[in-house]
């Protein structure tokens, strides 16, 4: 019975230091006292607002210089110059000025990357001088929703303005002043969060911003600037020589009758990398990324999967699977290019092969079958060899079969998950977490329509002759959706093709055997891909 009032004391006497010694010095980060508590621009566009705190730095260059990296702030835009995995979906802020960024008007929406929920819209440019101040204003609900401002404020909301003010110092200097107003109902919730809960945010994450934009800002004065602009694709994104860098940032492009959402990074000859699922995305491939300093890797999700919109999920056939990743390669510029595909991405690669045999240079398959029978009949078979009781066999063919609704997709995967894996563990968990996982977006539709539909009967064996580039199939040992005997039929049907099983791996090996498959990946590749 002594705990209780132990812990109520500790309990208050941290709430009086935060209170009393911490608190103050999160919300006036680098700030005097005149510019936490002096005039401030925007009070009026938030109704019985009280000032938030203030932040501030001195930049050793001009407002002028200042002000083009305020305006290209933002979710597929610039960054927000913080903690990029928890704003900006890992994707690096911008380190120079893009003029294809600079055309910001009062009225455009900014965003921010939400772990786990994706985009959202966050602040509405409200104001906009040039070189001197940039007002952004945001209104929400309690649940992160965004609110129309013209409409009366609901009984629960938070509202915010935020503020960045420019001024000039002698020696060609600026002080940035970041600043703003905040309200919110109910009353006491308002208060609770931002009186606890949002200034050790706001510091984490503001402070860090400041940090990074002086930092980058004084080192692009110091860096002189090249005399012609960067090239930029027509999608509007910067895209370098093939002999250097090559980068899309990660967002959609417009590809026949949908958006696909592409990534692209490296330098060398290209290698686009299909994902599997279907209803995975190209997060679930980054073990892969090692390869950008060999090759211009090209990520995408297929239509219908990931954060590709814009298309229905009964358009997700093989015709269109193909003709746009050809698209893609045709929008990004590439004559030929080579094709990795990682279990239903391998089975587009192959069809893709197939249907565009002059545009591929060569072609790994990860994990693969060229018949269906694989996934749909016989993976139920080998999890009951392996242990698992008759409940979870039922289960992996209903996965592969699309006898399921999308309410049930987690509650599936949760219970069949680990026969995915050689053995599962933390480790893995971390290693695919660490390499961007975190960041995917499954979608069950996909899965369930491929199952009815896409995949109901399909299979391409009696084509496999006719695939002339070299190819290199990989797989799992432990493999129970296409086992080394699917492998060994695959490469046994694709003339002069190279087998690779990995062992104390899965249906992943490259998540579980990163290292051992890239350097099969690599020599194959290193032998055959063109300069």
């Amino acid at each position: 019975m002594a705990i209780a009032p132990a812990v109520a004391i500790t309990g208050a006497a941290a709430a009086a230091i935060y209170a009393g010694l911490i608190r103050p010095r999160l919300v006036r980060w680098g700030a005097t006292g005149n510019e936490l508590t002096g005039p401030f621009p925007g009070a009026e566009m938030v109704p019985d607002g009280d000032r938030s705190g203030a932040m501030a730095v001195t930049i050793d260059a001009p407002p002028e210089q200042v002000w083009p990296w305020l305006v290209q702030m933002g979710w597929n835009r610039g960054g927000w110059y913080s903690w990029d995995h928890l704003d900006n979906a890992g994707r690096s802020s911008a380190r120079r000025v893009h003029p294809e960024w600079q055309d910001l008007r009062c009225g455009d929406t900014l965003e921010y990357w939400l772990p786990g929920a994706g985009p959202r819209n966050a602040y509405t440019v409200a104001t906009l001088e040039e070189n001197r101040f940039l007002g952004l204003h945001g209104l929400s609900d309690l649940r992160g929703q965004t609110l129309d401002p013209r409409r009366p404020r609901p009984p629960a909301y938070l509202e915010g303005w935020w503020g960045f003010q420019l001024t000039e110092l002698p020696g060609r200097r600026t002080r940035l002043l970041v600043s703003g107003y905040q309200a919110g109902r109910p009353r006491r919730v308002a208060q609770f969060v931002y009186f606890w809960l949002f200034p050790p945010v706001v510091w984490i994450m503001q402070a860090r911003m400041l940090s990074v934009l002086k930092r980058n800002i004084e080192r692009a004065c110091r860096t002189p600037e090249p005399t012609t602009a960067p090239a930029t694709d027509s999608a509007g994104r910067r895209a370098t020589s093939r002999a250097g860098l090559r980068r899309v940032r990660p967002g959609r492009i417009a590809i026949r009758d949908t958006h696909l959402y592409v990534d692209v990074v490296g330098q060398g000859p290209p290698l686009v990398i299909m994902h599997g699922g279907p209803s995975a995305d190209l997060w679930t491939m980054q073990s892969l990324r090692t390869f950008a300093d060999r090759y211009t890797l090209v990520f995408y999700d297929h239509r219908c999967n990931g954060r590709s919109v814009g298309a229905p999920v009964e358009s997700m056939t093989w015709e269109n699977l193909t003709a746009d990743a050809d698209a893609l390669r045709e929008h990004l510029g590439f004559e030929r290019w080579a094709v990795l595909g990682h279990s239903f991405g391998g089975q587009v690669a192959l069809e893709y092969a197939l249907r565009h045999p002059d545009r591929v240079t060569n072609l790994v398959l990860l994990d693969v079958g060229a018949d269906s029978r694989w996934q749909r009949h016989n993976a139920a078979e080998v999890v009951l060899e392996r242990g698992f009781g008759r409940a979870d066999a039922e289960l992996v063919r209903r996965w592969f079969t699309g006898e399921f609704t999308p309410r049930e997709y987690y509650p599936i995967f949760a219970r069949i998950g680990r026969a995915y894996f050689h053995h599962y563990s933390l480790g893995v968990l971390a290693r695919e977490l660490a390499t961007g996982a975190w960041r995917s977006r499954p979608r069950p539709e996909p899965l369930i329509f491929a199952g009815r539909h896409l995949l109901k009967g399909w299979s391409i064996v009696d084509r496999l002759g006719e695939i002339a580039v070299p190819t290199l199939v990989l797989g799992g040992r432990d493999d129970f959706v296409f086992p080394p005997q699917c492998q060994h039929e695959l490469a046994a049907g694709i003339p002069g093709s190279s087998l690779r099983i990995i062992d104390h791996a899965g249906h992943n090996p490259h998540d579980e055997q990163t290292a051992e498959v890239v350097q099969a990946i690599d020599d194959f590749l290193g032998a055959h891909v063109p300069t």
